[in-house]
């Protein structure tokens, strides 16, 4: 096998026509298709690449794939490593070849060589290539682009990569593509936060770059598109306590604080933004963002009292559900006096009122806002969202149950799924089991859209788990067969699926 492939590849060299190239190529691909172990490794130590990798000059694109295709393949057979250590020159030729598919088969057996810890090493003194990769982040082509960045964030999370990310020809070659247009340029800031992120020294290593606080400036441009790409990547940043506490320290928080204050021109434009970063923030530290930037809190609750439109109050209804999903953003929200009791009328009447999409935003944020984990269930918290759901209206239950027989599935989806957290809390399974009619509702209405049988069928096996003596025994026997069945109906669906 060996002899035949080596032989096959110095045919190439020798052939003029592009057909009988490709014929021999076809030959190839389907001999390798079938190699037992003892054939590749006979391949991976005899046989010269070299000669195939001329093959890439070729103005036929075709061809040019479908040498593409053969040399990953070839590439899959070496160990990681082993194709650059033979090949080193020509896969740095490769990284700026003008065929996007040959820059992604070089860019892609780097990563392989980067995501190995023990290989990593192999990389990081050969700077032209390091050069090479850092300028794909530029390319026109978006695969192209996404791989060399996943290459340098890699690199600069590697400790030993981290010392030379932004020193010397690196460094020159970040700023340099950091002015050539804003596409490029934020795609560099994507890798300076990924770094930032990863570590403390990361974050000081990339604060030392100066390419931070170019972000940040960005906040005051007067492109408002361009300040909401900046506000989401520093979102990213703000997750982690060094990023956040560097951020505070910049002003960057407070300087947002100022532009919801004073109501700077375009705002509404930014609030989607700004709700997302203080939400994903308040998510991880809800008192401390809270008791800082209470304008924050404030004017989320007014965007969802008085929305100036609906995507804005999706925003906001997201941001809220966010903020709530974890105890410690529940009790936040409670230390804030009576703005839950005002606002959960309002999640009534977007439920009930607004448009499908926002009705979804308004339940799924309703379900956050309730959800409790069953290890983190205590008298206190169970109090809290007990009285919650009452806030919502006269008749809360009946509400939801309405929803859950609403015309479009994704609404009696989201329902369903309020449905499923009441029944996972002691007084939901109270309040659900003297509704009138609503056992049977679950039992024995028929639903079509699968997405909704399998929410209904959470609800009824978080039943089945419900305290003692708050269901007659009878009704526990029910949900337990129905759980018991619809698993059976589950692994048949799929077979159906399947055939």
């Amino acid at each position: 096998m060996t002899e035949w492939l080596q032989a096959n590849i110095v045919r190439l060299g020798e052939l003029n026509s592009v057909e009988e190239k490709k014929n021999i190529l076809s030959d190839v691909k389907i001999k390798l298709g079938s190699l037992n172990n003892r054939e590749s490794e006979q391949i991976s130590r005899n046989v010269d690449l070299g000669q195939l990798f001329t093959q890439l000059n070729s103005n036929n694109r075709e061809f040019v794939d479908q040498v593409c295709d053969i040399l990953k393949t070839l590439f899959g057979i070496f160990k990681a490593g082993e194709v650059y250590q033979r090949y080193s020159t020509e896969i740095s030729q490769l990284i700026t070849h003008p065929s996007s598919a040959v820059k992604s088969l070089a860019l892609n057996e780097i990563l392989c060589i980067v995501s190995n810890p023990q290989k990593i090493f192999l990389l990081l003194t050969d700077v032209s290539l390091l050069v090479a990769i850092i300028n794909r982040i530029g390319d026109d082509d978006l695969i192209v682009a996404k791989s060399a960045m996943s290459i340098m964030c890699i690199i600069g999370n590697d400790s030993k990569g981290l010392q030379i990310l932004y020193k010397g020809e690196l460094l020159q070659n970040f700023a340099r593509l950091l002015v050539k247009n804003d596409t490029t340029s934020f795609r560099i800031y994507e890798v300076v936060v990924d770094v930032a992120k990863s570590s403390k020294e990361g974050l000081e290593a990339s604060a030392q770059s100066g390419f931070l606080t170019s972000l940040i400036n960005i906040l005051d441009s007067e492109d408002v598109l361009l300040q909401v790409n900046a506000l989401e990547l520093l979102t990213q940043l703000a997750l982690t306590e060094e990023g956040l506490r560097f951020l505070e320290q910049q002003g960057v928080l407070r300087s947002l604080v100022q532009k919801i204050e004073h109501e700077v021109p375009l705002l509404n434009l930014l609030i989607p933004g700004l709700m997302k970063f203080f939400g994903n923030v308040a998510h991880y530290w809800p008192h401390e963002i809270f008791s800082k930037y209470p304008v924050v809190v404030s004017e989320l609750f007014k965007v969802i009292e008085f929305p100036e439109n609906e995507t804005i109050l999706g925003v906001a209804l997201d941001t809220l559900g966010h903020i709530s999903m974890s105890v410690e953003g529940k009790y936040a929200l409670q230390a804030l006096g009576h703005e839950m009791q005002l606002i959960l009328p309002i999640i009534a009447a977007v439920i009930q009122k607004m448009p499908p999409a926002v009705k979804i935003h308004g339940l799924n944020c309703l379900a956050q806002i309730l959800d409790v984990q069953k290890v983190e269930q205590d008298n206190r918290i169970l109090s809290l969202t007990k009285s919650w759901f009452d806030y919502l209206g006269d008749d809360p239950l009946g509400m939801i149950v309405a929803i859950c027989t609403h015309q479009f599935a994704d609404i009696r989806q989201a329902g369903l799924k309020v449905l499923e957290v009441l029944a996972s809390q002691v007084w939901g399974q109270e309040y659900i089991s003297t509704r009138l009619g609503f056992i049977e509702f679950l039992l024995h209405t028929n639903e079509s859209f699968k997405e909704c049988k399998e929410a209904k069928y959470e609800v009824i096996r978080r039943l089945t788990e419900a305290e003692p003596n708050i269901f007659p025994a009878y009704i526990m026997e029910k949900f337990t067969e129905f759980v018991s069945g619809r698993s059976h109906l589950q692994v048949t669906d799929v077979a159906v699926e399947r055939l």
